[in-house]
């Protein structure tokens, strides 16, 4: 056989060697996408699990199918709502009895009405210390502007020497929404319910009352896209805005995923301090400040003194105790304008200088416990007298 023949095997076994490899490779990068499209299917398919966890960083919308009449009907029929502050408590002040004589009168959220019993109140504590008792128009859910509304409505039929209000951040981020539904994105029970807001016009603040007082009016306008009360909304209600600007959720779900996650590093700077999340744009400091000077003028007009009671969570109070104050400002403010205020966090601080997390003065839900409106009282209690308003 010519050794030419041999010469031609021998190119061609080199041939089919050197593609050995290359095959190799090929079938490795078709098992590596094969595996990386499982892994995105494992995951399209699992996300949605993880939805009703993270329903707040993902945009909410009202649709025909949530628009239940009869439900409008109840609420704004019911005996909690109120068509100049949105919502309220029968009766208005939780714990009043006639003709029992009271020194104060105190206003704000869930923090002032308080989430457990009364008895636990930082109200009933204070009267437990002091003998002294101070009516309760806490309400859940209440921005800073309704509380001063409810304070100018029903303050005057109430004889009191002291007006209180109570400050808790959440009452700050509030303010600054009209529609509850996209401040209380966790949560249908807000369905229904629109609130007064303040908006700066022409360098004034302008009361803006809920748009609705049945039924009827409220389903008008969640049933049309175009209802000038939508753009109100998308220029005045801050989370309003907030909500439009997330994703909807749905596939690609890894990737609507993978757009929430600058909203859970927020949160998460948030926790820390390094971000303020008691006002979250630059005018809410502004509004909150008008608010205050408001409240302290009705009441001194009405012949009562005025006391700011700054309240805090269990977050708040671990930013604190790391040299963090992100009410600073309003705090500067206060004693700028010469408002009396107590500061129940410089209390609390004082009296467990080794806790850092702070949970045993705070219930699962995040509100005070008794133990914990019990060093709101103290600290209550303790302000007041330094004033010489528990001489009264």
């Amino acid at each position: 056989m010519p050794l030419s023949t041999f010469a031609g095997k021998t190119e061609i076994q080199k041939s089919l060697s050197g593609n050995e490899p290359m095959a190799r490779a090929k079938k490795l990068l078709l098992g590596l996408l094969a595996g990386l499209l499982l892994a995105v299917a494992l995951l399209e398919a699992s996300l949605p699990l993880l939805h009703d966890r993270f329903s707040i960083y993902f945009r909410r919308g009202i649709t025909p199918s949530t628009l239940k009449a009869a439900e409008a009907q109840r609420f704004f029929s019911s005996k909690r709502f109120d068509p100049e502050l949105g919502w309220d408590h029968n009766p208005v002040a939780r714990n009043y009895v006639p003709k029992k004589r009271y020194l104060a009168q105190s206003y704000g959220d869930s923090f002032v009405e308080s989430a457990g019993d009364l008895q636990d109140s930082w109200q009933a504590h204070f009267e437990r210390l002091t003998g002294e008792a101070i009516l309760n128009f806490g309400i859940g859910g209440y921005g800073l502007d309704q509380a001063v509304l409810k304070f100018e409505k029903y303050a005057p039929r109430y004889s009191t020497h002291i007006a209180i209000i109570g400050l808790y951040h959440q009452m700050y981020r509030r303010a600054l929404s009209y529609y509850s539904f996209y401040y209380f994105a966790n949560s249908d029970a807000f369905m229904f319910a629109f609130k007064p807001i303040f908006v700066k016009t022409d360098n004034q603040f302008e009361l803006i009352r809920p748009p609705c007082a049945d039924a009827a009016c409220f389903l008008a306008i969640a049933s049309n896209p175009d209802h000038q009360v939508w753009r109100f909304l998308a220029r005045y209600d801050y989370w309003y805005q907030a909500n439009q600007k997330k994703p909807f959720r749905g596939f690609p779900n890894a990737i609507k995923y993978a757009r929430v996650l600058d909203q859970i590093l927020q949160q998460r700077r948030e926790l820390r301090g390094t971000e303020n999340y008691f006002f979250v744009n630059a005018g809410a400091l502004n509004l909150m400040e008008y608010l205050i000077e408001r409240f302290v003028k009705d009441s001194r007009d009405m012949g009562m003194i005025p006391v700011c009671v700054m309240l805090y969570g269990s977050t708040d109070l671990a930013v604190i105790k790391s040299g963090i104050r992100l009410d600073g400002e309003l705090l500067k403010f206060l004693v700028a304008k010469d408002i009396p205020y107590v500061d129940t966090a410089q209390y609390i601080l004082e009296k467990y200088p080794d806790d850092d997390r702070f949970e045993g003065l705070i219930l699962p839900d995040g509100h005070l416990n008794s133990r914990g409106n019990l060093m709101v009282a103290e600290a209550l209690a303790q302000g007041l007298a330094s004033m010489g308003l528990l001489e009264h």
